[in-house]
């Protein structure tokens, strides 16, 4: 990028600024002042030109939205489209979730994100359920919930980001979307649909996660089938580095194992989409966002042979880191997060969750809620920073930064895709379990400054008392009026078609046809989440859901 005559000048006057700090690095000791990233990397003091001496600038950055889509996935940025703007919602039942829903549409939300649907493979009815009914998210039975879930939103108009991969509910949102006689291949939105390291790898022949992809790839061509779920474990304690190389795994091994089943390349990398996380190292995160991209456009075309240029892109959501958040001081939080929203926009995040500064405590009220997207809002309409498509390219630390976790991730990728998926998978979850365990230590002993826990710590008399933010009380009546919501389902449905959809549901899962349109049929009939566990557990037996696919069961 620079002639041997500057590089040559930069280089002496280099020398001349060392020699001029020289007795700075004695008085305070050279050691003293070398720093790393969170994943290792050294930082120098300056960067300079002599760092970046062999980037190309058309083959390793290029122009946003050509390859490698180091400066973006789209020529313009945010200047033709805003990022979306998709708080997580998730607190109740499907009418405290519906109307929060409607008060963030209304303050500026652009995107729909509920957690929660599906995570239990258990009626509301059941003795599991007491005191957790609502409190991770809402509550989904059948049906129903999901009609009323979405009352009063047009499912045209929005994204849908469905958290977790329950085929149930999934196959519930489908049905809605239909008896509203929308065509699927119309709708917009995303599955996460991903499997997390955990034990032995997931067993992918004649499974729901390959379902949900074969399904999507030839009815729904403007829905995410997967997405790569390695916030969850950036949120464990890992890396960026780490975060970096574990997700780039999991995107391949999904897509190989939907090749195995018949699917080509084409027809699934277009719609696999990521879901990263935004933590505090502001400048390796940017760098993390940038670097991902390059390796994930490389590995598709080059590796993968993917002809079709949408099989290159990197899309990816950013939530926010929680792993930060502290129930001290709780409204450093408000800052926290509002560092970690500038670093995934500057990374060119398509989409963007910011974490309340409550969730340390519990679910977020209205309040803090509206509150992370003005922050978002904030950032775009009074910065100027999405003005300009990827503002710290170009920047010698960042391009450097990029270029050694592009090299280093390469490096853990390389030595994953050598090892069985099953060690693999023991690896990773391995890896993520030390990383906790190492940063929980960092911070226990002050090496890992978290401010208001172990260094500027206040008296609570004289801080902002954890227990003086107006908190989201958990409300006992949610379970309550689930049941009888439950209750009254099942006594309207009609009985013939109940017993025919558990027949032809259980006969779709013995002869491990793609499960997805059965399911269909299935939820329209009304049968619950719990009934349909029921007969997986008996076609499949109880082992199979604990490790069929994965800590994220598709069932």
């Amino acid at each position: 990028m620079f002639n041997e005559e500057v590089l040559a000048e930069i280089e002496q006057a280099k020398k001349e600024y060392e020699r001029l700090i020289e007795h700075i690095l004695k008085k305070y000791g050279e050691k003293e002042l070398e720093e790393t990233t969170v994943s290792g990397i050294p930082l120098k003091m300056v960067y300079t030109p002599l760092d970046i001496t062999k980037v190309d600038y058309l083959k390793d950055i290029g122009f946003p939205g050509v390859y490698p889509f180091t400066q973006g996935v789209t020529p313009t940025g945010y200047q033709t489209k805003e990022w979306t703007i998709r708080q997580v919602v998730g607190i109740g039942t499907a009418e405290e979730t519906n109307e929060r829903l409607k008060h963030l549409f209304e303050q500026g939300q652009t995107g729909f994100s509920v957690c929660g649907m599906g995570y239990d493979p258990y009626e509301s009815s059941d003795e599991r359920s007491l005191g957790m009914l609502g409190r991770g998210g809402v509550w989904i039975d059948s049906l129903a919930d999901i009609e009323t879930l979405f009352a009063g939103i047009d499912m045209e108009k929005i994204s849908i980001n469905q958290i977790g991969c329950s085929i149930p509910v999934f196959a519930m949102i489908l049905a809605e979307a239909q008896r509203r006689k929308i065509e699927l291949a119309k709708l917009r939105g995303t599955i996460q649909n991903c499997v997390i390291p955990g034990g032995e790898g997931p067993r992918f022949e004649g499974n729901g996660t390959i379902d949900i992809i074969e399904y999507c790839s030839k009815n729904l061509p403007l829905w995410n089938h997967t997405s790569i779920s390695v916030r969850n474990i950036r949120d464990q304690g890992v890396s960026a580095l780490q975060e970096i190389a574990f997700g780039l795994y999991l995107g391949l091994y999904t897509i190989k194992s939907a090749m195995a089943r018949g699917l080509g390349v084409d027809e699934v990398a277009p719609r696999v989409s990521f879901f990263l996380s935004a933590e505090n190292e502001f400048l390796e995160e940017v760098a993390k966002y940038r670097a991902m991209r390059r390796v994930w456009a490389r590995l598709m075309r080059e590796d993968m042979g993917a002809k079709d240029p949408r099989s290159w892109l990197m899309r990816f959501h950013v939530q926010t880191t929680a792993l930060n958040l502290t129930a001290q001081q709780p409204y450093n939080n408000l800052i926290r997060s509002t560092i970690h929203a500038l670093a995934a926009i500057l990374g060119g995040a398509q989409s963007l969750s910011v974490n309340s500064f409550d969730e340390a405590l519990a679910i977020p009220t209205e309040a803090s809620a509206t509150l992370s997207i003005r922050t978002q809002q904030i950032i775009f309409y009074e910065t100027g920073i999405a003005k300009v498509l990827d503002p710290l390219g170009g920047s010698y630390c960042v391009e450097t930064l990029t270029n050694q976790l592009e090299e280093q991730a390469r490096e853990i990728l390389d030595y994953l895709n050598r090892l069985s998926p099953e060690r693999a998978f023991r690896y990773m979850e391995e890896e993520a379990d030390e990383a906790g365990y190492q940063r929980q230590r960092a911070i226990d002993n002050g090496e890992r400054v978290l401010v208001g826990v172990n260094r500027f710590v206040m008296e609570e008399e004289e801080s902002v008392p954890a227990h003086s933010v107006k908190l989201q009380e958990y409300d006992p009546g949610w379970r309550d009026r689930q049941i009888a919501r439950l209750e009254k389902v099942k006594r309207e449905r009609d009985p013939k078609k109940v017993e025919a959809a558990k027949k032809m549901l259980a006969q779709a899962y013995r002869s491990r046809v793609n499960i997805i349109e059965p399911m269909i049929e299935a939820v329209k009939a009304y049968l619950s989440i719990g009934e349909i566990v029921q007969i997986r557990k008996e076609v499949f037996g109880s082992l199979d859901l604990s490790r069929f696919g994965g800590k994220f069961f598709g069932m």
